[in-house]
């Protein structure tokens, strides 16, 4: 594998440099500070929410050991037990881990018995079934009226789940028929990694074949003067951020579970790399929004552990007020040590191929010619110059020409197989509906079994 050529950065213009000026001067105010609604009587006592964290082999030092405090698995259970306030419980959905998973879920499980303390409930698969199966398995143990999906390298600030409850709920009395409501997370920062246009943001089109991610960004027109605190928060006095209404989702967010398991979850057939995308396509073709809310006093800091990037970690590292076992700066550079049997961690041709195929597949089933358009966007942009902006990814190792034209010649293959062998299934389901019709000339509960069988 060849590295990719790294782009000199480009001479900002003064408007840039100003524009930076005041991003940096705006995340400094206080209402942005993690503990910031420390200060403040909350209008809930406890937050009826599930915690649910799908693992797979993030635990690989032994509890009860000077190293213990280095499981990623570990940040998110303190961190998700730190709500404030009160959560009800976290749910421990385990892949078929073959570390220290589920003797670590155990040791807590012995600490909070007896406590008031939100219940750790812990499930495990025999098998390994991938992110999206796994997190369905673990929202179906919960008894919480919302779920707060999150990662198990990532630290959830304090105020995480009310911000996410408290903007959802405000949304609902606007008369919102709102679905998800994203947490901003950040990667190994404590702050906003860009700031863009609230148009760039999480932003999909089936017309062009191309989507947008930049969760991770802070939205340009906050930082803007012509904005003022009547139009910025949706609470004058926490100074909550109005959210964004975005068109795909991430994977730390807030739902109702009704709702969730109405939408039948998240997919759990070939795409892997845009299952959060394709989760909540699922729920605006059902009638919902998606949110968005950029507040930076409710943000995660993700980790992805065991991904080799070299970047450190910035902001302000506000875990180690609360714990004294590790700061966030170091959690980030254990999370920088090149792994890949732990969470979703493959090597970036797998990475870059998933991305592909992922998205072909979701775009091809709703608009055929955009699929294409995507595809020749992939050819020019990933293929001929070697950029692979197009997944949301930088310094990481990708092959030659010849190897990222194999890439997408065989992501394009496996797509259009998947999508053949769908219409099939498809296809064979309403033959059988017809047959079961002119049988019986009516309409029986034979046929609604046969059409709503997966």
């Amino acid at each position: 594998m060849a590295e990719t050529q790294e782009s000199k950065p480009l001479k900002q213009t003064e408007e840039q440099i100003e524009l930076q000026k005041s991003f940096e001067e705006e995340i400094k105010k206080p209402y942005y500070d993690v503990f910031y609604l420390d200060n403040f009587k909350l209008p809930y006592e406890k937050l009826d929410v599930s915690i649910v964290i799908p693992t797979y082999n993030r635990c690989p030092y032994k509890p009860d050991t000077m190293k213990e405090d280095m499981n990623p698995l570990v940040w998110a259970i303190k961190t998700a037990l730190m709500q404030k306030p009160k959560i009800k419980e976290i749910v421990i959905a385990d892949d078929c881990s073959t570390d220290y998973t589920k003797e670590l879920v155990e040791k807590y499980q012995r600490i909070n018995k007896g406590k008031d303390l939100p219940e750790i409930i812990y499930v495990r698969s025999d098998k390994k079934v991938g992110a999206s199966v796994i997190r369905n398995v673990g929202s179906k143990k919960t008894t919480g009226k919302f779920l707060f999906f999150t990662d198990d390298d990532m630290f959830m600030s304090p105020y995480s789940a009310f911000g996410g409850i408290f903007t959802f709920n405000w949304l609902k009395d606007q008369g919102i028929n709102v679905g998800i409501v994203n947490l901003p997370f950040y990667s190994r920062s404590s702050i906003p990694n860009k700031i863009v246009k609230k148009s760039e943001i999480a932003r999909v089109s089936f017309l062009r074949g191309e989507y947008t991610g930049n969760k991770n960004a802070f939205p340009l027109e906050y930082v803007s003067p012509s904005n003022n605190n009547e139009t910025k928060f949706i609470h004058n006095e926490l100074h909550l951020l109005k959210p964004l209404q975005i068109e795909n989702s991430g994977g730390f967010f807030i739902c109702e579970k009704d709702v969730f398991m109405k939408i039948g979850g998240f997919p759990d057939n070939i795409v892997l790399r845009g299952e959060d995308r394709e989760f909540g396509f699922r729920y605006i073709e059902n009638g919902y929004t998606i949110y968005l809310t950029p507040d930076i006093k409710i943000h995660g800091v993700h980790g992805s552990y065991g991904l080799k990037t070299g970047k450190k970690f910035e902001g302000v590292d506000w875990f180690i007020k609360l714990d004294k076992s590790i700061s966030l700066k170091k959690a980030m550079e254990i999370c920088d040590d090149p792994k890949t049997n732990t969470g979703a961690r493959i090597n970036p041709k797998d990475f870059i191929y998933d991305g592909i195929l992922s998205f072909f597949i979701l775009v091809y089933i709703r608009n055929k010619k955009s699929a294409t358009k995507w595809i020749k966007k992939v050819d020019k942009e990933f293929v001929k110059d070697g950029s692979t902006s197009l997944f949301t990814a930088d310094k990481i190792l990708i092959p030659d020409e010849k190897g990222r034209k194999e890439i997408l010649i065989h992501a394009i293959n496996h797509g259009l197989n998947f999508i053949i062998n769908l219409e099939k299934t498809e296809i064979k389901k309403m033959k059988k509906a017809i047959e079961e019709l002119k049988k019986d000339h009516e309409l029986n509960e034979n046929v609604f079994n046969i059409l709503e069988e997966k």
